[in-house]
């Protein structure tokens, strides 16, 4: 274990030696701060195979309860926070494989629209995540969450850029096989379509308690529904 930690570590600064250029539609260079949580996950047990496994942001990083939530289901959780999806393409080699999933549950795009990334970016990157999940293992199914419409994301005027990538998300859950999609906002949102304040912390972006609470009535019967779904020919 400690031997793929270290060549983990020698890869990143072979990597971070070259670069990247940075620009839109491309990579972005490695955030030592990523590569320190990502290097940590070598670290870890290896799941059972065929589990579930949660990548993403910090959505899914601060979801400390992950696992009693979501319980009796397998579930490991191995998002990093603050991420994009230029850094879920960066670093998949190093999150997914290792895991040998069986249900992908993705939560990423929030922190890209942000960052004023635009759509098309974002479901772009998605896209190609997808595919390197389909290269790796063409059994292993994901579910695509919803982008939540948090108070920030009101407050920079960005919910048109969320609802862009929800309808990307869900297209791809119709056009892919074995990609699914959930949307967890109705439960996280008054009738009228307005975040709930309290279900947040001060930052309107991140959830509280009660927030992960509500998020887990829509997301976990979902899991349930598509954990070892069949993907037909």
């Amino acid at each position: 274990m400690k031997l793929r930690a270290l060549l983990f570590s020698l890869g990143c600064l072979l990597f971070g030696l070259t670069g990247w250029a940075g620009t839109e539609g491309s990579p972005t260079p490695i955030p030592s701060k990523f590569t320190g949580e990502v290097e940590k996950f070598a670290a870890l047990p290896s799941p059972e195979p065929g589990g579930i496994l949660l990548v993403g942001s910090s959505i899914f990083k601060r979801w400390t309860n992950a696992v009693s939530d979501l319980a009796p289901l397998p579930v490991t959780n191995r998002a990093f926070g603050g991420s994009q999806t230029s850094h879920q393409l960066m670093f998949f080699d190093q999150v997914v494989p290792p895991c040998r999933p069986g249900l992908i549950v993705w939560y990423c795009g929030s922190n890209d629209i942000k960052g004023k990334k635009e759509p098309s970016s974002v479901l772009q990157r998605t896209e190609e995540w997808l595919g390197k999940v389909s290269q790796t293992d063409s059994s292993i199914c994901v579910l695509l969450v919803s982008v939540i419409r948090s108070p920030q994301k009101r407050r920079d005027g960005q919910l048109e850029a969320v609802d862009a990538v929800n309808r990307g998300y869900e297209e791809f859950s119709r056009k892919k096989k074995g990609i699914f999609y959930v949307d967890v906002n109705p439960t996280l949102q008054t009738p009228n379509g307005e975040a709930k304040a309290e279900l947040y912390l001060e930052d309107g972006l991140h959830f509280n308690v009660e927030g992960y609470h509500q998020m887990t009535t829509l997301l976990k019967p979902a899991i349930d529904k598509y954990w070892k779904k069949e993907i037909k020919p």
